[in-house]
């Protein structure tokens, strides 16, 4: 009589991931996967130095080692059988991205870099994804805090240094000038960043994930690391210093009437960014005392208000992926408003798949709510207010943070 566990055994033995070959392979590949991923955050601030050759003008070489990084990650999902259950902050992001799929489509003219806009805000989506799955593993909050913060160290000292030269007359890529729409005569710090706005926007982001308590830094290097980013953000005289302090102050206010100063900070901070836009300033950050109104709109305010009048004209599937919705005379530009210039460009379906993602992780936080991630996204969000950081792929890696922190996460 036959033996039902001779015949039974190796056919499982196939088919079970937690079999012993199964087992190794998918240890082998977490491992790779997680080695790549890391070396995605060490390049997150090196955008532009050295410049990636391919693909897209604003491609980078993070891009190309997270694409390995996903393939390795696939893998081991596929080898351990573990998918990423589906929750709704994935709804939103799978309503953003399939609805500017849609847009691409739609859009009459189509722009011949919405293909490749599109391509890179799957890369976004999955960086989010991939990142909740990477911090959830054992180790790994501890690997990525070190990491994030030797990166910054670096590109700190590559902002301090390229600011110190420009004084002495030796202008180098590591500073950019003083205006986003209308450059003015400063040098500000950019670092490893194609513009200011960038790395300052990377510093309210970094600022957070070293101040994160699983980031496991020894408390010499988190203050050496933040006392570095609050200098490289200043050196950027960019409106995100706003954002940066919003975020300092929110991680910090542990009493009641700690957090009734920081609403009152984040309510002027808005007013602040909102009397940016609107008034025509033109200040000279190293002499503070010129500041002046000038005649006209401001270049800001003109950017928003015809990028709304773009979406007004585009309600639904905008004017599609690649596309900048607001004019500046004869040139095209981007909103400088982040809700706007995702509704104006995408359709208002998209930006509503992308405010559902951040309202979804904030429903399914843990308790107490985590003051240094959420704070983080706030600056992120105040940020949003005077630029376009939906293409920011550090912002992204911070809602991956977020999800990852959730009430359910195992």
């Amino acid at each position: 009589m036959p033996n039902p566990s001779v015949s039974v055994r190796p056919e499982r033995a196939k088919r079970d991931p937690r079999a012993p070959g199964a087992l190794v392979s998918s240890v082998s590949v977490s491992r790779v996967a997680a080695a790549l991923f890391l070396l995605t955050l060490a390049l997150l601030p090196w955008a532009a130095i050295p410049r990636f050759p391919w693909l897209h003008e604003n491609a980078q070489w993070s891009d190309a080692v997270f694409a390995l990084a996903v393939l390795a990650w696939g893998a081991g999902t596929v080898v351990s059988g573990r998918w990423p259950r589906p929750r709704l902050v994935h709804a939103g992001m799978a309503l953003y991205l399939g609805w500017a799929a849609l847009s691409l489509v739609m859009a009459s003219p189509r722009e011949a870099a919405g293909p490749a806009k599109l391509l890179g805000m799957a890369m976004l989506v999955a960086l989010a994804v991939v990142t909740s799955e990477m911090t959830a593993r054992p180790g790994m909050g501890v690997a990525i805090g070190r990491t994030v913060a030797l990166t910054s160290l670096l590109a700190a000292a590559a902002a301090v240094v390229g600011v110190l030269l420009s004084f002495f007359g030796t202008i180098t890529p590591l500073v950019g000038t003083c205006g986003d729409l209308l450059p003015g005569p400063l040098a500000r710090a950019q670092a490893g960043f194609p513009h200011p706005n960038l790395l300052a926007s990377y510093c309210v982001f970094a600022s957070g994930v070293v101040a994160r308590e699983d980031a496991g830094l020894p408390r010499a290097l988190r203050r050496i690391t933040q006392v570095a980013l609050a200098v490289t953000v200043a050196l950027t005289f960019s409106r995100a210093v706003f954002a940066f302090v919003l975020a300092a102050a929110i991680r910090a206010a542990a009493t009641p009437g700690a957090r009734r100063i920081v609403r009152v900070l984040a309510v002027t901070a808005v007013l602040a960014i909102g009397a940016l836009t609107v008034l025509n300033v033109t200040l000279d950050p190293a002499q503070p005392w010129t500041l002046r109104l000038r005649d006209g709109p401001s270049p800001r305010l003109t950017s928003v208000v015809t990028s709304f009048d773009t979406l007004l004209s585009h309600p639904l599937f905008g004017t599609g992926p690649g596309s900048s919705p607001g004019r500046r005379g004869a040139l095209a530009v981007d909103a400088h408003l982040t809700p706007l210039n995702v509704a104006a460009t995408l359709g208002l379906p998209a930006l509503a798949g992308l405010v559902l993602a951040p309202l979804a992780l904030w429903r399914a936080r843990a308790r107490p709510t985590d003051r240094v991630t959420w704070g983080m996204l706030a600056g992120l969000g105040l940020d949003g207010l005077g630029q376009d950081v939906e293409d920011f792929r550090h912002v992204w890696v911070a809602l991956g943070l977020a999800d990852a922190r959730r009430r359910d996460a195992e």
